[in-house]
């Protein structure tokens, strides 16, 4: 799959001078499997904070009210 992305001119320019034309796409892919855990283990967390936030639930709670009024599927 081809992804067009947008860099610096400076970003740009040394990445296309240290690294070779054939190796580029296998580098950009190196950097982003180890890249993507990371973001996503710190979305997980955030997910985690948010649901173990005793605020949230109380608000959470709140909403139960309208469960049953009358948007359910049929």
């Amino acid at each position: 799959m081809q992804v067009l992305v947008h860099l610096p001119d400076d970003l740009a320019n040394r990445f296309k001078s240290t690294v070779p034309k054939r190796l580029r796409s296998a580098f950009i892919a190196d950097l982003l499997s180890k890249a993507i855990p990371e973001q996503e283990d710190e979305l997980f967390k955030l997910a985690m904070a948010v649901e173990n936030d005793p605020s949230i639930s109380e608000l959470e709670s709140d909403w139960e009210i309208t469960v049953g009024d009358g948007f359910e599927a049929r």
